[in-house]
Formats: structure tokens, sequence, C-alpha cells
């Protein structure tokens, strides 16, 4: 029997380590690849902003234009439509007399709620969830009883001895796979204008979105001595390589976090183990934990209580998240890192976590409304790790301590001490 398969790319833009990719192109004669830009990503949030603003959706575009390419050269395309992403799929399906849909497992309700309905629909869904370093099965709980914190959900993995699986290569039938025709579009990625003090300048042509991009600055940051001093500055707010910055190429899957794991073994091998090392592994984690906590509690984490875990405060005023959103709080150190935010749609990320304490405990907004801003604004959006970052800060997440207040003038003394920061990005 001759399939015919789409594979929906979803936020798993990439050709290598595609678990989702290499079982269409395994078990199909015939495919097409598709990308679909939502159209919820144009519409206002109930905060009344844009859900996808340009610093996203360009690295978004530059990666599917890099993606397309790589298409290309095994005789195939990626074929970009806009629109309602249910009703965009059952067209492509009638008209193309398509039999199943391969695409990537996503656990939050909007990305849940498409894959029930396209069911509903009677459309044979084949869903694989491959954006986390640990299978789900691989783990020593069940999803049921995932620890609510994380230091005894890192003193579980790490004393059963838990390895991530090797990274998968690209299947080889992507070779012999035959195209479906179809009227394609053209990718068009405008060119946006940059903040040359940005800490990641998607403006630059090493800095831009795609799997090649990502590679090669993987490479990069292992081919160096960063890596060895990684938790002494990662705290720092600025520059090129305070951090691994690997966050906006995972966030949109141009790699895997089985490929960074595996550059990182390989380092510590060839050079140096020691604990800065480690702590790239250890966020790694953190990115798994958010993921399976977020499959254990499902949309409790868009609740304006969160997990229910802490009673959460709020007052919420319309004019003061209005006024943290522009950068004219009565802090400039505030401002800045907000200016900063809107001016490239990155931010360093331990002042992600001044203004998200900010936001809650001084001027006591919805955390939910924070969280959409970042989703708006974040080239490395991931709605796991943002979610359950703010709910965290607010205390009604996963944090055992109830939230995280932090002292703006500490952290501005610490981080911040001759007003450097302050100067690049409120006069700019």
């Amino acid at each position: 029997m001759e399939l015919r398969s789409i594979y929906w790319f979803r936020n798993d833009l990439r050709l290598s380590d595609n678990l989702s990719l290499n079982k269409a192109l395994d078990d199909s004669k015939h495919i097409l690849f598709i990308y679909i830009d939502d159209e919820t990503n144009y519409q206002q949030t109930s905060w009344k902003f844009i859900r996808t603003a340009n610093h996203r959706k360009t690295f978004i575009y530059q990666g599917i234009s890099s993606l397309n390419k790589d298409l290309k050269k095994y005789g195939h395309s990626l074929n970009v439509l806009r629109g309602n992403s249910v009703e965009t799929l059952i067209k492509v399906i009638q008209e193309h007399n398509i039999d199943r849909i391969f695409c990537e497992e996503i656990f939050a309700s909007e990305e849940r709620a498409q894959i029930e309905l396209l069911k509903k629909f009677g459309v044979n869904v084949k869903t694989f969830f491959q954006s986390s370093l640990f299978n789900i099965s691989q783990l020593p709980f069940t999803i049921k009883n995932i620890p609510d914190v994380f230091t005894k959900f890192r003193k579980s993995i790490e004393l059963e001895k838990i390895e991530p699986n090797n990274p998968e290569q690209l299947s080889y039938n992507i070779k012999n796979i035959l195209p479906i025709n179809f009227n394609n579009t053209k990718i068009t990625v405008k060119k946006i204008h940059g903040h040359k003090e940005s800490s990641f300048p998607i403006y630059k042509d090493n800095f831009m979105g795609g799997e090649i991009n990502a590679i090669e600055n993987i490479k990069k940051y292992f081919q160096s001595n960063l890596p060895q001093s990684y938790k002494d500055t990662r705290n720092n707010l600025m520059g090129l390589n305070f951090s691994t910055k690997f966050s906006p190429w995972l966030a949109s899957g141009f790699i895997s976090p089985r490929q960074i794991y595996a550059y990182l073994k390989d380092y510590e091998h060839k050079f140096l183990q020691n604990e800065s090392t480690y702590w790239i592994f250890f966020e790694l984690l953190w990115r798994d934990f958010f993921r399976f906590i977020f499959i254990k509690y499902g949309d409790k984490f868009f609740y304006k209580s969160g997990l229910g875990l802490n009673p959460v405060k709020i007052n919420h005023n319309t004019r003061k998240l209005e006024a943290w959103i522009k950068g004219k709080t009565s802090d400039s150190f505030i401002n800045a890192g907000m200016t900063e935010l809107y001016k490239t749609g990155f931010l360093s990320n331990r002042m992600r976590q001044i203004v998200a304490s900010y936001l809650v405990n001084e001027l006591s907004c919805d955390w939910r409304s924070g969280a959409s801003w970042f989703e708006s604004q974040l080239i490395d959006y991931d709605v796991y790790s943002n979610y359950g970052n703010w709910a965290y800060i607010a205390g009604c997440g996963t944090d055992p301590r109830g939230g995280r207040h932090f002292n703006v003038d500490k952290q501005k003394k610490i981080y911040d001490p001759d007003g450097i920061y302050q100067k690049v990005w409120n006069e700019s």
C-alpha cells in the first residue's frame, strides 16, 4: 500500500534527530512537508497585544527558510500555509488524498486541542513527544508521580544514572520517498533592524534561525573554553558569550537537547568536566522538568492560581502592566530590561527573573499577563519553560518556597553596579 503522508512541522524545525519525521519517512511512500503559520499568531491576546511580535516571527521564518533549503537537497520543499491549522490540514488532506499526518506531540492546551479536533474529523494522526532530553519511558516514575520539586526530580534521575538516548540520524528514506506535488508559496523573510548591543543579534547571519546555524554555533561553543566558566558568567546581563545562547534554537526545534548533550559529553571527555559543564546539563534537566510537570498538570499552568500549591495575591492593574511593558515604570533598572526585550526579542535569564518578580511582587499584576508578553516578544519562547518559570516566580508553580521575590536594588548593585546596562538600554 502506497501510503501518502503529511509531515506537519511544529516546534521541530530540523531534519536531524527528529524521531517523528523519521517515522513518517520510514512508513510512507509519498510525503508532503507542511508548516502552518496559524492565524492565532496575528490575533490580539486578552491583554491587548499581538500574540507573536516581529522578532520571534522573524527568527522562526529564518529557520523555515533554512529548512526549505535543506529539504530541496533531497528533492522536496517546505510548504508554508497560513490560516487555521486544523481547517488548513483538512483541506490539504481532501485535495491530495492524504492517508495520515505525522507530527510532534506538544502537551499544551491549544496544541492538544488541534490534534483532538483532527481526530474528531476522522484524520489519522501519529504524534511523538520528542522535545525533551529524556524520553518519558526512561523516567524512574510515572508522569502522575513526578515530584513537584525539581531537586527531587533531579536527584532521582542522577541516582538511577539514566543517560539520554543518542541523537538519531535523518532516515535514509528521505532520498527515496516521493514528494506530493503542491502549489508552494514562496517563503519570504523580512529583514529586521537590530540593536548593536543585542545579546542575540538575529539580524546577523550567524545568529539567524535554522538548523545549520544552531549546529554551527553549538559546535563553536564547545570548541571554546566558554563551557569551563559557564556557571561563573551565566547571570551576567549583556554580551554574546556570557551564556550558552542555546535556548532560541532549542525553542523552535532547530536542534534537540539530545544533540546538545552529545556535544557536552564529548567536550567533557576530550577537555574538562567541572561544575560549569555540569551546570549546562543541570539546565537542560530543568527544561525537561517543566515539560514533564506540564504533562502532569496540564491546563492548570494557565490558571490564575497556577497549580494551586500556594495562595497567590493578585491585584491586577492594566496601567501598571502597560508601564512595565513599555519600560515606563519608576525603576530605571526594570525599564532597561523591558526596553532590551522589546528592541531585541532577548533578555538574560537573570533579568527575566528580576522583571518578572517586579511585575508580580511590586506591581501585584497577574503573572499570566507577563508570561503572555514574554510569549509575544521572546525569540526563545517555549510554552513549558515560559509558563513554568513564571508560575515559579509568582509562587503558584513548583517553587517549594512559595515564589521568588527579587530585591531590585540589591540585584542592581550586584549585576549593574556601574549602571552600564541601564545606560545602554535607557538611552537607546
